[in-house]
């Protein structure tokens, strides 16, 4: 890009920055804002965009720089043991050839939609 256009470019941005500061210093909506200063909404957000990519970008590459130096993250295996699972039912239903075990400790939503269930059967 020549210099003329990137004077022209920084100038521009320095405008926006201006003018997305003042609006976020408003006690006012962005929208209200905008209206009464002439500034068309679209080009507000499109500009506010620019900025926070641009911060955003800005502030990767300082992690990026902070990262190269930290030493390398392990993960340890952790070895998970099971509860032991009673196999013994609490309560067995038999009815017209259906069966349903309800094991100690089953929520009572569980245990009324198992009966619902039995209930439709039978």
């Amino acid at each position: 890009m020549d210099p003329v256009t990137n004077v022209k470019n920084r100038v521009r941005a320095e405008q926006w920055a201006s003018i997305i500061r003042e609006c976020q210093s408003s006690t006012q909506t962005v929208s209200s804002w905008c209206a009464e200063h002439d500034v068309g909404i679209k080009a507000y957000y499109y500009w506010l965009r620019k900025f926070r990519l641009a911060a955003i970008n800005a502030s990767g590459n300082d992690l990026i720089a902070e990262n190269s130096k930290a030493v390398p993250t392990v993960f340890k295996k952790l070895e998970v043991q099971s509860p032991v699972i009673n196999t013994q039912a609490a309560v067995i239903i038999h009815l017209n050839g259906a069966t349903v075990e309800v094991n100690e400790g089953a929520s009572r939503q569980t245990i009324q939609a198992a009966l619902l269930a039995l209930q439709s059967l039978c």
